[in-house]
């Protein structure tokens, strides 16, 4: 298994950059690549296709609860997805094109972490620094599921 894990952020906005400490915790391995970013681009979706699995953190105000979900090429409607090259380009808009133009063939997930304080200022609050390690534990476990099944696979 090739996996590459990014998180999405801005730590300068104190909990919008949750992604990027559960990146930092999470342990290092030899088939797990990581990446930090500011948002998600267009130039992204390059980056996925040579992986077997990419995995998205992110913040999110809109969830209640820590979730890590399969992202299906079918999450993103391109008819009401926004245009090219604006600053609302998400996971799920990601992996498509990544599928459409270059051909990325792996599984994708999300990690929603829910936030609550998205004000300027640097560290994170209490209850995104209690969701970081939960979600660093539970990604350290989806990692470990993938590497199981693939052993399994394996004639």
């Amino acid at each position: 298994m090739r996996a590459l894990v990014i998180a999405q952020g801005n730590p300068l906005r104190r909990d919008d950059g949750v992604a990027h400490r559960v990146l930092e915790s999470l342990k290092p391995a030899s088939d797990v690549e990581s990446r930090a970013v500011m948002q998600l681009t267009p130039e992204v979706a390059a980056d996925i296709a040579g992986y077997d699995t990419v995995i998205f953190i992110d913040a999110d105000v809109c969830v209640g609860t820590l979730s890590i979900e399969p992202l299906d090429h079918s999450d993103s409607d391109p008819a009401v997805s926004p245009p090219a090259l604006t600053h609302v380009t998400n996971a799920a808009e990601i992996v498509r094109l990544s599928r459409t133009l270059f051909g990325f063939g792996g599984s994708a997930f999300l990690c929603r972490i829910p936030v609550d304080d998205l004000s300027l200022g640097e560290g994170l609050s209490s209850r995104a620094t209690a969701l970081a390690a939960e979600a660093s534990g539970k990604l350290e476990a989806v990692l470990s599921e993938l590497r199981s099944e693939l052993v399994s696979r394996r004639p």
